[in-house]
């Protein structure tokens, strides 16, 4: 997938703002998802090397192994990305996703497996809402796809 913009290469935690179609898979663990037709965020940090552009340009690839639970959707036709939200240089993926939890319904389990959090996947209600309250609490930098 190719942008009209750089992703930067630093470190931090992001959000992938996607639609997908009605999608039912097994994940590495057995574990079953089932998700419904809609707006979905997912939520995770990228502090290996390579930062930011590296991890979400993977998750955007539709050839790939599948390693992360986001493998198992990204590489789904019908996987759009709408939006990347970024915060730079901060760890704050539970935090993100626990504010995120507040208004949006989580997906059980998905891609919280190395935290204490329900989950760090969600299906989004109002995008404008989310939006607007993630900008102001924790001052993500917005890239449209």
């Amino acid at each position: 997938m190719s942008f009209n913009f750089e992703l930067p290469e630093t470190k931090g935690t992001y959000c992938i703002l996607f639609v997908i179609d009605t999608l039912l898979f097994k994940v590495k663990s057995g574990k079953q998802f089932l998700l419904k037709k809609g707006v979905y965020v997912y939520v995770g940090s990228a502090f290996g090397s390579g930062g930011l552009r590296k991890r979400i340009s993977r998750h955007l690839r539709k050839k790939k192994k599948k390693h992360w639970h986001l493998d198992f959707i990204s590489t789904d036709s019908s996987f759009k990305v709408l939006e990347i939200w970024i915060i730079e240089d901060r760890k704050l993926e539970c935090s993100l996703a626990n504010s995120i939890s507040e208004t949006e319904k989580p997906v059980i389990g998905f891609g919280s497996t190395d935290c204490n959090c329900p989950s760090h996947l969600f299906r989004v209600s109002e995008v404008e809402n989310l939006r607007k309250r993630l900008l102001e609490k924790f001052n993500v930098k917005i890239f449209k796809i």
